[in-house]
């Protein structure tokens, strides 16, 4: 009975630190935290969009000016609007970050990667280089996933 219990403990210890492996830490730029993960969606086809998740714990505010790819021709950062009940997506100028989380992600506000160099199929990171109005700039490489579950692939 007490090598069951220490079975079971162990087996939940070691799944807890799996659980937690796999969380990635939030990485700091200046006063911001970028939250992972930070995903880009595989693609043959000349355009894809990429997902992360950024926060200003301190409550400075701060904008997302522009993102850089060496494997995109272009790079725009997007929005998702409802135009008399068709989404659309559309480029904004910047994107605010606040004290709470501002989360890029699909049917949402977005990294738009147009004009890829070559396909993201089979390569596993890709660097971005994200500017920030007050906070500077950083280099993140992003994973290439196909999204987990439908809520991560809206329809068309």
């Amino acid at each position: 009975m007490v090598m069951k219990k220490i079975a079971a403990l162990i087996i939940f210890t070691v799944g807890i630190l799996i659980a937690t492996a796999m969380v990635s830490p939030p990485i700091p730029v200046g006063d911001l935290s970028i939250i992972g993960p930070c995903w880009i969606r595989p693609s043959t086809g000349p355009n894809t969009a990429a997902y992360l998740t950024i926060a200003s714990p301190g409550g400075q505010p701060d904008k997302l000016i522009k993102v850089e790819c060496e494997d995109a021709t272009t790079v725009e950062l997007h929005d998702h609007i409802n135009d008399n009940g068709v989404m659309k997506m559309r480029p904004v100028p910047f994107i605010e970050i606040h004290k709470d989380p501002v989360s890029l992600k699909p049917g949402s506000l977005h990294i738009m990667l147009m004009g890829l160099k070559a396909s993201f199929q089979s390569k596993e990171k890709i660097p971005l280089t994200l500017h920030f109005e007050k906070a500077g700039k950083i280099t993140i490489d992003f994973s290439v996933k196909v999204p987990e579950s439908t809520e991560d692939n809206p329809p068309a």
